[in-house]
């Protein structure tokens, strides 16, 4: 018997053990996983690169994590939950039983069904394994179709071209990070791309695969191009299977919660990839198939499975890339979204140095700030250029979640000196933007009484 058993070591399976374990020392906790390596996903396509030197740089001994820590190991895999008697059932290591359990399954990787993707040639990316068959091929290669062109699709494209390679990016979408951008800043990423030498096909899905036993081209927007590998980042599904069958509530593919990230079974909660998050502006459901977003799951879950009482608060989808020499983030809702969720909104935009101009090395920031009209608070933000991108995206996100105003960040406090940042924050400036179109709207709702 466990206090706690844990179905998956990923990033929300592990933080939520970790948690626990810092919560309550005295908890025994079992951790089930097939896994015998522990490490962040985001990291496969700089070694891909070369950025990062080597896989053993990101990877870690699950077995040493665990036995540090005080944490239970078993590398097997979990086939099903009793959770009338408070089982999990696993291949080899038979029954184990539990007070509290976490379902941290992650997800796999979706593959369309497009003709010919059964040939060889066509990877994904999202493991380890991934990874290095990715590299083993590209070696191999000299020129590369990349499907899908959200965030891994695009780091992918980039290592490529690191290689050597010729890319061509094909996204279904009207541009590439279509949900996580608004278009003037989407036309700007899509700029840096083809600026080196990745082309970019937009608004059409690939027909087919092509070869005989290999991958030989791709068909797409009625012309066929050349490839001698094809990676597909196509999105990720929730591996929420078990869950399902447990009679635990789904909906499409993920997990159901509530905000304490238990099921609708007590005692049994859903953390990372395979679990649904709601929206910390809208509420509703949303997948936010981000480390950090499964790290917040996991510990909001480690706490509560021990007797805590911990509510998570809701996700924004807080990112950010590095795509070439270009640094990009955001968080919270696009102006696009937040139309579409019936939000009128007034956004304001800055440019602005991440330090002073007179001072060597400064590089430009351009920053849109995304209010919602009626109550002037801050529901998004994008930020493209040089310099610290994710912090001031953290800063964004800390005064969405805080329902700061538009006032509020106008009177933000910042700091200033000419090697690290200029005189006139950009957040600031974008909010003073964004306060005198309120100000030009109040106005013209009175000319018209």
């Amino acid at each position: 018997m466990s206090d706690l058993v844990i179905i998956g070591g990923g990033g929300a399976g592990m933080t939520a053990a970790l948690t626990a374990r810092k919560i309550n020392p005295r908890v025994d906790v079992t951790i089930i996983t097939k896994e015998s390596l522990s490490y962040s996903s985001c990291a496969l396509p700089f070694v891909i690169s070369g950025e990062i030197p080597s896989m053993d740089d990101i990877t870690s001994s699950m077995e040493a994590i665990c036995q540090k820590s005080g944490i239970k190991l078993v590398l097997d895999s979990a086939t099903s939950i009793d959770t009338k008697k408070k089982v999990v059932s696993t291949e080899r290591s038979g029954l184990i039983s539990y007070d509290s359990l976490i379902i941290a399954t992650g997800g796999r990787t979706m593959v369309p069904p497009i003709k010919g993707a059964d040939l060889r040639n066509i990877l994904t990316l999202y493991t380890v394994d991934d990874a290095e068959k990715i590299m083993a091929q590209a070696n191999k290669s000299k020129k590369a179709v990349v499907i899908g062109g959200g965030a891994i699709g695009i780091e992918a494209a980039a290592a490529l071209v690191g290689l050597g390679l010729k890319v061509t990016l094909v996204e279904g979408f009207p541009h590439v990070l279509f949900r996580f951008f608004d278009d003037e800043y989407l036309a700007i990423i899509e700029d840096e791309l083809k600026a080196k030498g990745i082309e970019i096909i937009l608004s059409h899905f690939v027909e087919e695969v092509m070869g005989k036993e290999k991958v030989d081209a791709v068909k797409v927007a009625g012309k066929e191009i050349p490839s001698d590998l094809i990676i597909m980042a196509t999105g990720v599904r929730p591996n929420s299977e078990i869950a399902e069958k447990a009679g635990i509530k789904t909906m499409k593919y993920g997990i159901l919660t509530d905000w304490l990230m238990q099921t609708n079974i007590k005692d049994v909660y859903a953390a990372g990839d395979c679990a649904y998050s709601r929206s910390m502006i809208t509420g509703e459901l949303m997948l936010s198939q981000l480390g950090t977003t499964a790290i917040r799951h996991g510990t909001v879950a480690g706490m509560n499975a021990v007797g805590e009482s911990v509510a998570f608060e809701g996700a924004l989808g807080s990112m950010a890339l590095k795509i070439f020499d270009l640094k990009v983030g955001r968080t919270g809702l696009t102006e696009r979204e937040a139309k579409e969720a019936g939000i009128d909104v007034i956004s304001g935009r800055a440019k602005a140095t991440t330090k002073a101009k007179y001072y060597p090395g400064h590089k430009e920031v351009d920053v849109k700030l995304i209010f919602d009209a009626a109550s002037k608070e801050l529901i998004g933000g994008q930020i493209i250029g040089g310099g610290a991108v994710a912090k001031k995206i953290d800063l964004i996100a800390l005064g969405i979640s805080k329902h700061a105003t538009v006032e509020d960040l106008i009177g933000l406090g910042y700091s200033y000196t000419p090697p690290l940042a200029p005189s006139h924050n950009v957040i600031v400036l974008a909010a003073e933007n964004a306060y005198r179109k309120m100000k030009r709207a109040e106005e013209a709702r009175r000319r018209r009484f």
